[in-house]
């Protein structure tokens, strides 16, 4: 009985240990995942102001582009506004690629971790 008692205490320890492992891991994971969405927030916030500043940019362009002195004035103007608009595409890409990953992330988290915590609140893109 005793002998059957101390194995019953070695095998409660080590459940015991294993059980504390897999919490640690659990944290540690979640911690990741924390730390991956607030950088993909943060990414998104500047990507955001980005495409805010380039629509003001834009706006400017095609107001200045309304009323030109020039033909050189003109050409320039049409250059400059092709190029913003590409700009704008690819931080639009660049947006949409990371709101996926976050999404995914958001996903993984939920479905891996049991609880979910939830990063504050996501503001909506600007265009």
């Amino acid at each position: 009985v005793e002998r059957l008692t101390e194995e019953v205490l070695v095998l409660r320890e080590k459940v015991a240990i294993a059980e504390s492992q897999q919490q640690e891991a659990t944290g540690n994971r979640r911690q990741q995942l924390l730390l991956m969405l607030e950088g993909l927030v943060a990414e998104r916030n500047r990507l955001n102001e980005a495409l805010q500043a380039e629509r003001q940019l834009y706006g400017s362009l095609v107001k200045f582009h309304a009323h030109p002195d020039s033909a050189a004035r003109d050409h320039t103007l049409q250059v400059e506004l092709e190029g913003v608009q590409e700009l704008r595409g690819q931080l639009e890409e660049a947006l949409g690629r990371s709101l996926e990953c976050l999404s995914r992330l958001e996903t993984q988290g939920a479905i891996g971790g049991g609880e979910q915590e939830r990063v504050r609140a996501l503001p909506q893109h600007a265009f």
